[in-house]
């Protein structure tokens, strides 16, 4: 998911291997990426990133959250600050260049050597970290006949 307002939870779920396991180039005043009221979350193998406006987790009223295999990168209002400071390095959580595929088109998809690839370091104890698989581009295609298949081999 990019280039939205950050999301709010009111409750306690845990979030893990959905569809917004990737928040990247949100924006809101308080939390870029998650703001957290009355609740405690736990979240899995996600990635916050490079959120323009408020820090990557924001825990409001005595709340909370649980963070195993994330990161936390680039965002304008801080990235391990707060009620969570105290989880990075731990339980696989890192603060790293998630090495998107092309930030800039939304491809969201990792770079072979991306931190949040499955089982490679830092976080060798954690499976993918993030919504997208790891790979960028693939196989040109051109569309073609095949008469114009023939004609290349003539």
């Amino acid at each position: 998911m990019g280039g939205g307002l950050g999301i709010q939870l009111d409750s306690s779920p845990t979030v893990t291997d959905c569809l917004f396991d990737t928040l990247v180039a949100n924006a809101a005043s308080q939390g870029g990426g998650l703001t957290v009221r009355e609740a405690a979350p736990s979240l899995q193998n996600t990635i916050i990133a490079f959120s323009s406006s408020g820090k990557a987790l924001c825990c409001l009223e005595s709340s909370g959250a649980t963070l195993i295999c994330c990161d936390l990168y680039g965002n304008d209002g801080g990235d391990w600050i707060g009620c969570i400071a105290p989880q990075l390095g731990t339980q696989g959580n890192i603060a790293t260049d998630p090495l998107f595929c092309d930030l800039g088109a939304g491809d969201f998809t990792l770079q072979d050597d991306s931190p949040c690839a499955p089982f490679s370091p830092p976080n060798p104890e954690c499976d993918l970290i993030g919504a997208q698989e790891v790979g960028c581009g693939g196989t040109p295609t051109r569309t073609a006949t095949w008469g114009g298949i023939k004609a290349l081999l003539r």
